[in-house]
């Protein structure tokens, strides 16, 4: 194996072989202290034989995962910036460690809910600004921008706002108050989506690993060893917990999982200057959290009410959509988040949960193949 191979990959087997033999005995614990997943009320009736299946899966990738990022120092090529790169880490633990909270929530309680959500979401977008705050701190953070993109602004090689990475691809250096907003935002939206979207045995963690896979292959490409090498090793740890996850799960990631998940996916992005390719690579996240926000939505508009005084129609949306008003809507969607929409559509058709993953996973492998090629096409 050459050098290189060790440098970039010897992490990632690290973490995919610690989480293979940590597993087992983490399942076996997990089940002695009975922290189950809860599962929700409105859920698919078909989820019902899942209620006892352990969850919190996430702690363990984690930790295999930080666990063999410590070697990071010890590979000169990974050498760059690595305080940017200790920096985008702990914003995925802290992220993690909120999930936790979170599933510990929801095990004492013996209940789906944990942790309020506005605290939740608050936590998300202060640790995302603060992430925004530390990188411009460490260093200028900069938006990768397609060639054409970088003409039409009336950028070019010689302007001084614009730079070269790895001498093919231009990046604008980003002013402190974007990077700490654009921060809030990724951070928060990338966390609940993910959230959202791990709904189904292996779905999460299939989509994901590809996911971390080709943010990998782009931050290696334009000049970032350090984040290219803590995302290989993300994904090769989740792929060590989807040989556990898959269906038959014998274990969920929990919020645990997911929050560190999307925590990470986010500040990977922002510090690799990956945000506009982003777009292409998340659009399943995308897609789940928008399903919510719309079933939501549509469930709130649709109730029957008659307002005792006349009201003006967006006065009576903004009434509809913020206050808690009786009776019931109807639903855009069979089910929301959208896998569970298809689950609902297909299992009558003879699809089993394991056949909608895969499409999912499919989907997303299309998505990724995509983004490589703009990526490389429009550079």
């Amino acid at each position: 194996m050459s050098v290189i191979a060790v440098q970039f990959f010897g992490p990632g087997l690290l973490a995919f072989i610690l989480t293979v033999i940590l597993m087992p005995p983490y399942i076996k614990w997990l089940k002695k202290q009975h922290i189950d997943q809860q599962l929700r009320e409105e859920g698919p009736k078909s989820h019902a034989h899942k209620a006892k299946t352990p969850t919190m899966g996430g702690l363990c990738f984690m930790a295999s995962t930080t666990l063999s990022l410590v070697l990071l120092p010890f590979f000169p090529a990974t050498r760059t910036n690595l305080t940017a790169s200790a920096i985008v880490l702990a914003v995925g633990l802290l992220c993690g460690l909120v999930g936790l909270a979170d599933d510990s929530a929801k095990v004492r309680q013996k209940a789906n809910k944990g942790i309020s959500a506005s605290l939740r979401l608050g936590t998300e977008t202060i640790l995302g600004a603060l992430l925004g705050l530390a990188l411009t701190l460490a260093g200028p953070v900069c938006l990768i921008l397609p060639q054409a993109l970088a003409q039409a602004l009336g950028l070019n090689a010689s302007s001084a706002a614009l730079l070269t990475m790895a001498d093919i691809h231009n990046y604008v250096t980003l002013p402190v108050i974007l990077v700490i907003a654009l921060g809030a935002f990724l951070t928060a939206a990338t966390t609940n989506a993910v959230n959202l979207h791990d709904g189904m045995d292996g779905l999460a963690a299939g989509t994901s690993t590809q996911v971390f896979a080709t943010l990998a292959v782009m931050l290696f490409l334009v000049g970032q060893p350090g984040y290219a090498t803590i995302s290989a090793t993300v994904a090769l740890a989740l792929l060590g917990f989807l040989v556990f996850n898959k269906n038959p799960a014998k274990i969920f990631m929990g919020d645990t999982g997911s929050l560190f998940i999307g925590g990470l996916m986010a500040a990977l992005v922002l510090a690799g200057g990956l945000t506009l390719y982003f777009v292409p690579l998340s659009l399943i996240y995308i897609a789940e959290a928008l399903s919510v926000m719309m079933q939501v939505s549509y469930f709130k508009l649709t109730k029957p009410y008659k307002p005792e005084k006349p009201m003006s129609l967006p006065a009576l949306v903004v009434l509809k959509l913020t206050k808690r008003l009786p009776g019931e809507g109807k639903r855009l969607f069979r089910m929301a988040p959208l896998h569970h929409h298809f689950e609902a559509v297909l299992q009558p058709k003879g699809w089993a949960e394991s056949q909608v993953v895969a499409a999912f996973w499919v989907v997303q492998f299309v998505l990724c193949i995509l983004t490589l090629t703009l990526f490389e096409t429009l550079n």
